[in-house]
């Protein structure tokens, strides 16, 4: 059974933190570098090489992924790319909050339109109600 996107998502996170780790291990050992240390370094050099390897043959799997340029903007700046997302929500909130009060707006501006119309042309208004199957605006 093959695995299900989420868990190649996961698969991948966990091969990038992997990877990454051993790449932090690699700096800590070359900045203390020491002689007797080059077995080592050379061993998690190779797992490094092996991690990319990985990584570049897993790449295909994953060309159906899209992400959006701000997020990778967000990376290059040095911002946590989940701020992007929180200032989205909170960009599409704002906007959704405007179309509200837009909205109520408008169903202010007809029901007193409805109100003035009605004092001139009853009939005609009645009728437009019930075509409309609206109720009458309150007073």
């Amino acid at each position: 059974m093959a695995a299900g996107p989420s868990s190649k998502l996961e698969e991948l996170e966990d091969r990038l933190e992997s990877f990454i780790e051993n790449l932090r291990v690699v700096g800590v050992i070359a900045g203390n570098f020491q002689q007797n240390g080059q077995g080592v370094l050379n061993e998690r050099l190779n797992t490094a090489v092996e991690h990319m390897r990985m990584l570049d043959r897993e790449k295909d799997n994953f060309s159906d992924i899209d992400i959006p340029v701000q997020v990778l903007n967000y990376v290059d700046d040095g911002r946590n790319p989940d701020l992007f997302t929180q200032h989205q929500l909170e960009k599409t909130l704002g906007d959704y909050q405007a179309v509200q009060r837009k909205t109520e707006t408008y169903k202010m501006f007809r029901d007193e339109l409805v109100r003035q119309l009605e004092s001139s042309f009853p009939v005609e208004v009645n009728a437009y109600l019930a075509h409309r199957q609206m109720t009458r605006p309150s007073s």
